[in-house]
């Protein structure tokens, strides 16, 4: 089934990867004028050990998007995330039309949507928008706070320039022909330039007191223990509304710590299960919910030349002795094996020649074949997270994979970090004096849109400027990107991304792993949640019922 780019007025991905968009549908959902149904707070425990910073630019992976980018903020262009049974697809946000420049394959004419609020009142409009991506862009504006930028500018990696054109539509303007920038624009978050003035243009007083234009206000952030929110009655999408009046964020980072708190009505939902709490869980009668999403666990491969992963027959040796099937059963059915990026089946899977299994004498032929056997083993170091968002249960699953790599010879050592670590050394990359002796990094790898996971392995985007953390370097995937990028048609699209996975996955340019299903704890008392197939969610819908 081709991949679909749905919005809220069902225009097709056709539409979108020409350009057009159409405004999201804000008409009231049956019930939406009583937006708080209770008043009763909902309660999610996350995997971190923090708060993301509520700055528009919230550090902790895809988590701390989750959870401090989209309840608070929006970009141009927003996930769709209504359905459990279709990939989620782009919808319209803060721009209701985007288009290419018929004189211009390099600029994009952006209409923005009328009528929106910050959450301090202020006007949402082109100056705004200029103000923010000069925050990002801009090394001399005063709004410019470079721990800020190094969180979000790696995602806009085409944007090359921008401009006002009138009070409502501005033009952006990319490096490359690059179809895909309306993807990058989904994690472009607009704060209020308002509120950071009226804070002394101090951005660490803003994630105290942040503005945005999102469903939820920020009431109070309480660093290490807890974000409290509160609906916001003027979101331009009435749809969106918040179903409930109060919504509290506790970073909870032990996954034991988090199903005791569901167990015990702290919480209401609780974030990434440990696969062997779901059966008592349900037999107590909570909900657990799971599906789907574009996600691999995976080892990052440091390919500098020297290192033991630059040999593409240990990087196939490794991926060969990979026992996936004992791994799914480890987490107690909550994975699927993994054969590359995404799963067979995709239409960005294509054909690949190399076949990822279980094959432990194949394996060790590669092995042999590069050097190495029971004389003569091989010693890598990883950097793995102590958790975190989309890394499951890793101590257990690492353990599992050394064991696995033993019988090639190749003797794991770890380093273990916590995420938010991980995050920061995956932005340093491979050559600084820190990291130099790291080959791999565990760390989720998201294939949600042809550029998020996908760029990661282009040559051009090393640290400062991407998060090609192993300095990937292969002329055959950047000359694909580029055939990625100057597609427009969706089905000339979804040929390049095919091609561009079967040479990845033929290169072995990663341990690929298992995709995760995402396994979510909701009390019973949790009605309305629809878990998308994103890493991203949407809790507005939700209501928490009296307790019993």
């Amino acid at each position: 089934m081709a991949r679909k780019t749905p919005t809220s007025s069902a225009f097709s991905r056709r539409a979108l990867l020409k350009g057009a968009a159409l405004a999201a549908g804000a008409a009231t959902l049956p019930g939406a004028a009583d937006a708080q149904a209770t008043n009763a707070p909902l309660r999610i425990g996350i995997s971190l050990s923090d708060v993301p910073r509520m700055w528009g630019g919230p550090e902790g992976g895809f988590e701390g998007l989750r959870f401090g980018a989209y309840m608070v903020f929006d970009a141009l262009v927003n996930w769709d995330m209504t359905k459990a049974d279709q990939p989620s697809g782009l919808t319209p946000g803060l721009a209701t039309k985007w288009e290419i420049d018929p004189a211009n394959r390099q600029r994009w004419i952006i209409t923005l949507r009328d009528g929106v609020t910050f959450h301090d009142g202020t006007a949402f409009d082109a100056d705004a928008a200029i103000w923010n991506f000069d925050s990002i862009f801009k090394a001399d504006a005063p709004q410019f706070h470079q721990p800020r930028v190094g969180l979000v500018r790696s995602r806009l990696s085409s944007i090359a320039g921008y401009t006002k054109i009138d009070a409502k539509t501005i033009a952006v303007t990319t490096n490359v022909v690059d179809g895909m920038l309306p993807y990058q624009l989904a994690y472009l978050w607009f704060v209020s330039p308002a509120r950071l003035a009226e804070l002394g243009g101090d951005w660490q007083r803003f994630t105290q007191r942040p503005a945005g234009t999102g469903p939820y206000k920020v009431v109070s952030v309480t660093p290490r223990e807890r974000v409290e929110l509160e609906a916001n009655a003027a979101y331009w999408d009435k749809a969106r509304v918040p179903k409930t009046q109060r919504t509290v964020l506790l970073p909870i980072p032990d996954a034991n710590a988090r199903i005791a708190a569901l167990r015990s009505g702290t919480i209401d939902i609780a974030e990434t299960l440990p696969p062997d709490a779901i059966p008592s869980l349900k037999s107590a009668g909570f909900q657990v919910v799971q599906n789907s999403y574009p996600h691999i666990w995976a080892w990052r491969l440091n390919v500098n030349a020297g290192t033991p992963f630059a040999d593409l027959r240990v990087r196939r040796a490794a991926n060969l002795a990979i026992d996936r099937d004992s791994m799914v059963q480890l987490l107690s059915g909550t994975a699927l094996p993994a054969k590359g990026k995404v799963l067979p089946g995709d239409p960005w899977f294509g054909k690949p020649t190399f076949d990822i299994r279980y094959d432990v004498a194949a394996a060790k032929r590669l092995m042999s074949e590069a050097g190495y056997g029971p004389a003569k083993r091989l010693e890598v170091v990883a950097v793995i997270a102590s958790g975190g968002g989309g890394q499951m249960v890793p101590l257990p699953m690492n353990e599992m994979i050394q064991e696995n790599l033993k019988e090639i010879w190749i003797d794991v050592k770890f380093e273990v970090v916590d995420f938010t670590t991980i995050i920061n050394m995956l932005r340093g990359g491979t050559r600084t004096d820190q990291q130099k002796g790291f080959h791999a990094l565990n760390i989720a790898i998201p294939s949600i849109d042809p550029t998020t996971g996908w760029v990661i392995y282009d040559s051009t985007l090393t640290a400062p400027r991407g998060v090609n953390w192993g300095w990937y370097n292969n002329p055959a995937i950047d000359a694909q990107i580029k055939v990625m990028r100057e597609a427009f048609d969706p089905a000339a699209q979804n040929e390049a991304m095919g091609k561009l996975h079967a040479l990845l996955v033929d290169d072995a340019a990663a341990l690929f792993v298992v995709h995760d299903l995402n396994p979510r704890g909701l009390s019973a008392r949790v009605k309305g949640f629809v878990q998308a197939r994103n890493w991203f969610q949407d809790y507005t819908p939700v209501t928490v019922g009296p307790a019993a």
